[in-house]
């Protein structure tokens, strides 16, 4: 569900990415408070497995340690064991697609990509994925449209068939970490983000032949397969300091251990190296949110959306770190903007009800149920 991939990290957590909830992750009491308003304000959320992780810290069973949250045996806490895994989820296409008439659907669907129109993207390369399965080019740009359009669940799914008709895909295994991430899947997260590191002809030196594939059997805990994981990439970095992307998962990692000054650090060398990945502009200024930073975060946003103006997922977490600092007009025509390229955003959709509510609005409250931007035209600026 980042900023975490990484942008909260998880929609769940949002305040309805991702790496957006701002809460002290060493008081368990603030952080079930939070979790708490979020389900009382939004009954889909309450149906979600942030129900369980809420109980589990209630009863005592989740503890702290350096500001991770683990579970009773010492894992890190995560509640993806309590529902069918997202990898194992078939892919469900969208029906009446115009696309399956017409040719050259893959890279009609890279150049709509490039162009900021997720939503005819995410067709087009879904037509060619039927007409070719695979694909594995397609399988992995459907699924960064999707994560790009802030939908890490589907973008999971397709990650995962890109992987698998190209088990070497260093992009979609990289993708796929970021997306597990967000996803709060901490185990899965780092077994790709480790296999990324064993397959890359840079790197693979840097990891025991017997932890090529899949979680090795003697990392009893994620926490401490987290530990081996940072330590390799740590030394990827230091062999290659200007990589871009080994700072980037390097970013990611220390999101999932709560380590955000050394996150902000790496995001920051990812820049330093390509300062116009509009990606990474988002996953810094949430990680910024999250180090309690907004002001920074907002400029980190702004920096991202200068590039791509209609990047759904950096204008969400925008609305957010708006409405944190009480501007609520302002994070209601962030909201919008986003909802008017991806109406089908749930979670979006809260966090503007939210808004409403706090502008004294409950008639915006309301109209919000019918899911049409439209009806808010005129009354906001998107």
């Amino acid at each position: 569900k980042k900023a975490q991939a990484g942008e909260s990290w998880a929609d769940e957590l949002r305040e309805s990415e991702g790496w957006q909830e701002q809460f002290d992750p060493s008081d368990e009491a603030s952080m079930a408070r939070a979790l708490e308003q979020v389900l009382n304000g939004d009954p889909e959320l309450s149906q979600t497995r942030l129900r369980d992780f809420i109980a589990s810290i209630n009863r005592g069973e989740a503890s702290y340690e350096n500001g991770s949250v683990l579970d009773a045996d010492g894992n890190l806490f995560d509640p993806s064991t309590q529902e069918d895994a997202i990898s194992a989820r078939p892919y469900i296409f969208q029906q009446a697609n115009p696309y399956l008439s017409r040719q050259n659907c893959f890279q009609t669907g890279v150049d709509l990509l490039a162009q900021g129109n997720v939503k005819d993207s995410v067709m087009a390369l879904e037509a060619e994925v039927q007409k070719n399965a695979e694909n594995a080019d397609a399988w992995l740009t459907l699924g960064l449209a999707h994560a790009e359009n802030d939908e890490d669940i589907k973008a999971i799914v397709a990650l995962n068939r890109a992987v698998q008709m190209d088990p070497d895909n260093l992009d979609a295994l990289l993708a796929l970490g970021v997306s597990h991430t967000n996803e709060l899947e901490q185990r899965q997260a780092l077994t790709h983000l480790r296999t990324w590191l064993a397959k890359h002809p840079q790197y693979s030196s840097l990891v025991p032949p017997a932890s090529v594939e899949g979680a090795p059997a003697e990392f009893s805990t994620s926490y401490a397969l987290q530990q081996q994981v940072v330590s390799m990439f740590e030394q990827a970095a230091r062999a290659r300091p200007d990589d871009g992307e080994v700072h980037t998962v390097l970013g990611v990692l220390y999101n999932l251990c709560y380590e955000y000054p050394k996150a902000v650090e790496h995001f920051k060398e990812a820049l330093r190296v390509n300062p116009d990945d509009y990606a990474m502009w988002n996953k810094l200024g949430a990680t910024l949110a999250n180090s309690m930073r907004s002001d920074e975060a907002i400029d980190a946003y702004i920096e991202g959306l200068k590039i791509k103006p209609n990047y759904v997922r950096a204008l969400a977490n925008l609305g957010i770190s708006y409405s944190n600092q009480e501007l609520y007009d302002e994070a209601a025509s962030c909201y919008l903007k986003a909802l008017s390229m991806n109406p089908e955003a749930s979670h979006i959709w809260s966090s503007l009800r939210v808004v409403f509510n706090c502008l004294n609005r409950p008639d915006l409250a309301q109209k919000t149920e019918l899911r049409n931007t439209e009806v808010f035209r005129g009354q906001f600026d998107f």
